[in-house]
């Protein structure tokens, strides 16, 4: 899991950011939306000009494993 941080205004520090999503902002630039581990509200994180890339999880790495697989017909089943 991916450990981004953000800075919260209700706790007033640094803190974890939990499902980050990336966002395209109307000028071009790219940020990170999520919720704050510690209080819950959202969080906004501008990265810059280049798409952040965000790991996955455990649970979509296997599912992603388990459902791509290639059978005998020659396609993803």
């Amino acid at each position: 899991m991916t450990n981004i941080q953000a800075y919260d205004i209700k706790a007033r520090k640094k803190v974890t950011m939990k499902n980050p999503q990336p966002y395209l902002m109307k000028n071009g630039s790219w940020a990170l939306k999520g919720t704050s581990s510690e209080t819950g509200i959202s969080l906004f994180k501008i990265v810059g000009r280049n798409k952040p890339e965000i790991l996955q999880s455990r649970f979509s790495a296997f599912k992603n494993l388990f459902t791509s697989r290639q059978c005998e017909c020659e396609k993803f089943c």
